[in-house]
């Protein structure tokens, strides 16, 4: 009976240890414009809304840059330590190598982090920027797709990376709210000249707060609505994000490599 009063408090200690989720440090890095503030224009960045999408054992440490130099991609991954996830968004494409397209050279650099996020023991969860606003006189949305996206998109199919496709997601969001409806979202752009006054009052690369955190909620919704998701366990239900959709890749094809390289 003295064995059992002595196990059994042992017991329930480890029943509650393994209850509590564990300590888990996302490290969000990257250039899109979107993700950081710009105090010099106002704008809001929503990685400082990614913090409350997760349990209390995950913290969120934004390493967002204005410019990141392509020299050596693989340091963009000093900020993270072994065991961290880390969120990257855009990378900028260095000047064309001989015999090689803008496309090959983000492959290149794609291929270096994830090479060295393996060695570094860093999962690295790759998304594409959020979509600007840009609609026509009509009001139609226009979808700008770079080249960076589609490099991403296509590398992460193939090789089953874990993506968040923010983009996307924006976009789809952008259209159901219309012209009208996203425009408190977005900061307007000032036309630099009269004769651009109409396409101006119309593009938006900036988010305000508003738009911010609903970008923020949109990633969030995303992650919870993905089971396979690396953070599906660890982020919160946002009962009030506009949009749910999936954002792991499906299982890769066998397609050859050359079908990564994305023509301008």
């Amino acid at each position: 009976m003295k064995r059992l009063f002595f196990v059994l408090p042992m017991l329930v200690v480890s029943i509650m240890m393994l209850a509590e989720p564990k300590p888990l440090r996302v490290v969000v890095l990257g250039d899109d414009p979107m993700m950081a503030n710009n105090e010099a224009e106002g704008g809001v960045g929503y990685a400082a809304f990614l913090q409350p999408l997760f349990d209390a054992a995950v913290t969120v440490d934004v390493q967002v840059s204005e410019s990141l130099l392509p020299t050596d991609p693989a340091a963009l991954l000093e900020p993270a330590r072994k065991g961290d996830i880390a969120l990257i968004c855009k990378m900028p494409v260095a000047e064309e190598a001989e015999e090689k397209t803008k496309s090959d050279v983000y492959l290149d650099q794609l291929l270096a982090i994830q090479q060295a996020a393996k060695k570094k023991g860093v999962k690295v969860v790759w998304m594409t920027p959020v979509a600007p606003r840009y609609f026509t006189a009509e009001g139609e949305q226009i979808h700008r797709r770079g080249i960076y996206p589609d490099v991403v998109r296509k590398l992460c199919k193939r090789d089953v990376l874990p993506i968040i496709d923010v983009e996307q997601l924006t976009f789809d969001w952008l259209t159901g709210l219309g012209q009208e409806g996203s425009a408190a979202a977005y900061l307007p752009v000032q036309p630099a000249i009269p004769e651009a006054a109409d396409k101006a009052a119309r593009e938006g690369n900036l988010l305000t707060e508003h738009g911010a955190k609903q970008v923020a909620m949109l990633l969030g919704d995303a992650l919870y609505k993905d089971k396979k998701h690396l953070l599906n366990k660890r982020v919160r239900p946002s009962e009030d994000a506009p949009v749910s959709a999936p954002t792991t890749p499906a299982p890769a094809e066998e397609k050859p490599a050359e079908e990564l390289v994305v023509s301008e």
